[in-house]
């Protein structure tokens, strides 16, 4: 998953393109059933086309995929617009809008897509996917700087499903380290962050970096640096975000977010 969040990546994007949920989108929704995929699983409905309109999903999935990787924005608006032509009032293609807005830091964007794709959201999906969508515009929010809405986001978030580990994570980093001391809520960010942590058995790095940040913002450093070396001592890949924050703690100082200003272009981002 792609992270986001300026300081430690809190905002935990969904894997690049979610393939079925194009393939729902681009067959139009009657063609490829919800229930079917549910049915035969959601790694084995993907690895095989079932039909010729999941196979020309696939293509437009890998076409999509490629070019999000590649930054090649022109050719993800083209991608976008066959989806819109097809299915034109779809929660997952406003969803899918709002996550490709996100990558490129076009927060605002992505809000209003956000808002569109939980307008258009199916009773019967409010539950999950609702979720879902509520975690997601609470990333494009937080970036943005709108942390007292993003609270808000992740609240309901967390309301609609309850087993959503990823909204109590950012909701326990969002309490922990926004720059918004009005949103800051040090005891509720050590309770959300230390179920998760303890759900899984503490041996997420990441949730372990959460638990920490949460710990200092109470003013308990020991426990933050005890628990910013697990996670240091667990991580995989680079490190050295935790070994920033293990050294500020041990200087006493809480981590604090800031939002994330919209990048420049570069020659592959035109549209």
């Amino acid at each position: 998953m792609t992270p986001l969040f300026a300081t430690n990546a809190r905002v935990f994007l969904r894997p690049l393109i979610p393939g079925i949920v194009l393939a729902a989108v681009f067959a139009a929704g009657d063609k490829v059933m919800a229930a079917s995929e549910r049915e035969r699983g959601w790694g084995s409905a993907w690895s095989v086309p079932h039909s010729q309109e999941e196979k020309v999903a696939r293509e437009q999935s890998d076409r999509l995929e490629k070019a999000v990787r590649a930054q090649d924005w022109a050719t993800v608006a083209k991608t976008l617009e066959v989806f819109e032509r097809v299915t034109p009032n779809s929660s997952e293609l406003r969803s899918l809008q709002a996550y490709v807005a996100l990558l490129r830091h076009r927060y605002s964007e992505a809000i209003t897509y956000y808002d569109r794709a939980l307008a258009l959201l199916p009773a019967a999906n409010r539950a999950v996917d609702g979720s879902k969508l509520y975690f997601e515009r609470a990333s494009a929010l937080a970036l943005n700087g709108s942390y007292r809405a993003a609270r808000a986001d992740l609240e309901k978030a967390i309301a609609l499903d309850k087993d959503n580990l990823m909204a109590h994570n950012n909701y326990a980093w969002l309490l922990a380290t926004c720059p918004d001391g009005g949103v800051r809520d040090g005891k509720r960010a050590v309770e959300f962050a230390r179920g998760v942590s303890q759900s899984l058995n503490h041996r997420s790095s990441t949730i372990l970096d959460t638990l920490a940040a949460a710990e200092a913002e109470t003013g308990d450093f020991r426990s933050a640096i005890k628990d910013e070396k697990r996670a240091l001592s667990s991580a995989k890949g680079d490190r050295s975000v935790y070994a920033r924050h293990l050294q500020s703690y041990m200087n006493g100082a809480a981590v604090r977010e800031s939002p994330q200003p919209p990048k420049t272009t570069g020659p592959h981002n035109k549209s």
